[in-house]
């Protein structure tokens, strides 16, 4: 069977709507598309620029004495990369049965491949943001079940300046039932509340922020470093400056610094996407000019072994301590204590909540192929296109098609702070 230019692009509309339509992820974070195409050697990182921030001064009865000199204007920058494709395929006797539009909506082979590759990419870009802010509420493997478990991620969002606007809290399936459960248990005099949730379930929003229910929330396992650990030298290297965190050396680097730190005796581990606490360094808001009255938290990037027990993962935030990027209230004292979430080689389960701007979803179309019959269909609710790629080898008789799609999901510019995992505790 020969199927014709026309057939084939039926197919490939058909598939992207279903693809489209079943892409939970679309509206929980930013998507961006590059102006290039993309093939599997020319994979795209590029920089951006982020602009520089000021202190100001009261001065009573004159005018600030500036002999000493401005403040320096400093661009930072941070880095982005697409580096990879992600694919569904199909048999070619499933797709020539592929005749008209009906029969293009009921192919079961057509619908299976794009809620896989649909399912695929949300439970990537879920489970990327999921482990990328430094803050965590909660106990780190409670479900949520009360009011203030969400409200407690809330509070710290604000607490860092995070915009309400495109807001979402990300939880499970089980924390919505437990939810129910809550609201039924604690209105059952208001027949009208109970009842209403009793019957259609818990759904909405909590402390004012939407809700988005997944069965595809990641796991992390912590590595197998002390809970309790400590800094080797404290103020002595734990203090830095923006000037020198500024400028971003791979993507997700942006305001981040090396700490040493004593986590065991042999070749521990700290797994990617941990957090933990120094003591006695507090958060500090740059806004309002105090320290806040919980400890700053630190989220490890890139996974990290100790050698004789002694490690040096990059952290974020950067430990800044004067200044308009300043991060914390007061730098480390020497071999302070490091507290990490979660005791050594378990597993932990976060939920989180996520303004839309934290996390960039960088896109490019992929480049025609030069062999076979290719055709590419732009999305319209993200800009994201997926490319069909038509095979047949003369050797032996085998035919193909291929779906595939360029994506990968990056931390923007300062976004870890727009985001907070949270648990109940």
């Amino acid at each position: 069977m020969t199927v014709t230019v026309d057939q084939a692009q039926l197919v490939l509309n058909s598939f992207a709507a279903i693809f489209q339509n079943n892409l939970v992820s679309a509206d929980l974070v930013t998507w961006k598309k590059f102006d290039g195409e993309m093939n599997d050697r020319n994979g795209l990182n590029v920089s951006e620029q982020i602009t520089p921030d000021y202190t100001t001064s009261f001065t009573t009865n004159g005018v600030a004495d500036l002999s000493g000199g401005v403040q320096s204007t400093t661009f930072g920058s941070e880095q982005f990369k697409l580096t990879q494709t992600i694919n569904s395929s199909m048999g070619w006797a499933d797709f020539v049965k592929i005749r008209d539009l009906g029969a293009a909506r009921e192919s079961e082979a057509l619908r299976k491949a794009a809620l896989r590759l649909a399912t695929d990419i949300d439970s990537y870009i879920l489970g990327f943001a999921a482990k990328a802010s430094n803050n965590w509420t909660g106990d780190g493997s409670t479900s949520i079940s009360q009011y203030d478990d969400v409200a407690s991620g809330y509070t710290r969002l604000k607490e860092e300046g995070v915009d309400d606007f495109d807001m979402r809290a990300v939880l499970t399936y089980g924390d919505k039932q437990a939810l129910g459960a809550a609201v039924v248990a604690d209105n059952a005099s208001l027949p009208d509340i109970a009842a209403g949730v009793y019957r259609g379930g818990w759904e909405g929003s909590v402390a004012g922020v939407k809700t988005l229910f997944t069965q595809q929330l990641p796991t992390l396992t912590t590595g197998s470093r002390l809970q309790t650990s400590a800094l080797t030298a404290g103020t002595a290297d734990s203090a830095t400056t923006y000037d020198s965190v500024a400028i971003s050396g791979a993507p997700g680097q942006y305001k981040t610094q090396i700490l040493n730190m004593d986590i065991g005796s042999g070749t521990e581990t700290i797994a990617d996407g941990e957090t933990f606490t120094i003591s006695g360094v507090y958060a500090y808001d740059n806004r309002a000019k105090k320290a806040l009255t919980h400890l700053q938290e630190f989220r490890v990037i890139g996974a990290t072994t100790a050698s004789g027990g002694i490690a040096a993962p990059r952290v974020y935030p950067a430990i800044i301590t004067s200044g308009p990027y300043q991060t914390v209230a007061q730098a480390a004292g020497n071999t302070a204590a490091v507290n990490f979430k979660g005791a050594p080689s378990t597993a932990l389960y976060p939920r989180f909540i996520a303004n839309k701007d934290a996390i960039v979803v960088n896109t490019a179309d992929l480049i025609m192929p030069a062999t076979g019959i290719g055709s590419r269909k732009a999305l319209t609710k993200v800009p994201l296109s997926v490319r069909m790629w038509q095979h047949s080898d003369f050797a032996t008789g085998v035919h193909s098609v291929r779906f595939d799609v360029a994506l990968e999901a990056n931390v923007a510019s300062d976004g870890r702070r727009r985001l907070v995992r949270i648990n109940g505790s």
